[in-house]
């Protein structure tokens, strides 16, 4: 019995991690394509900030420092598909404080936003630790069924 629940527990708890939603960022700012947005990375803050996108296959975007100098960044391509279809595009490099400018291209019924990191790593923290905290917990309480068979079986024998 005890085998039975620990590997119904784990499955569960595999199940939840691995149906983990995908969430939309708050955006800190917004534009449709052919548009652009600021927004400020003070002194102070170390977070990383991230490019949204309605559409990866086709968009132009260019990002700015506050020295105005254009700013490059690595595609990633990581497509979130959420109650809205966002896709993340790629981050910012925002190690410079002060005001960053992201100018975007056409088309104009692309939407892009501007969000702090941070949304994409909520969702995958819950699956790993569903998928492998569902599989410990399995295993360990197959182990432990298994280990109590055996004790079982050894205490309940006839002493020759």
């Amino acid at each position: 019995m005890t085998i039975v629940a620990s590997l119904a527990a784990g499955a569960l708890m595999a199940v939840w991690g691995m149906t983990a939603p995908f969430r939309v960022p708050d955006f800190v700012t917004q534009t449709e394509g052919g548009g652009s947005m600021t927004f400020e990375v003070a002194e102070d803050e170390q977070e990383e900030w991230e490019l949204w996108s309605t559409d990866y296959n086709s968009f132009t975007c260019r990002h700015y420092g506050p020295s105005e100098e254009r700013v490059d960044n690595v595609i990633t391509g990581i497509v979130y598909e959420t109650d809205e279809l966002w896709m993340f595009s790629r981050p910012l490099d925002t190690s410079e404080p002060g005001t960053h400018t992201v100018a975007c291209g056409e088309p104009a019924d692309m939407l892009y936003g501007v969000a702090r990191a941070g949304t994409m790593d909520a969702t995958y923290n819950r699956r790993i630790v569903g998928v492998i905290g569902g599989a410990a917990l399995g295993l360990v309480g197959l182990v432990a069924g298994v280990v109590m068979v055996v004790v079982g079986r050894r205490t309940s024998r006839p002493a020759e």
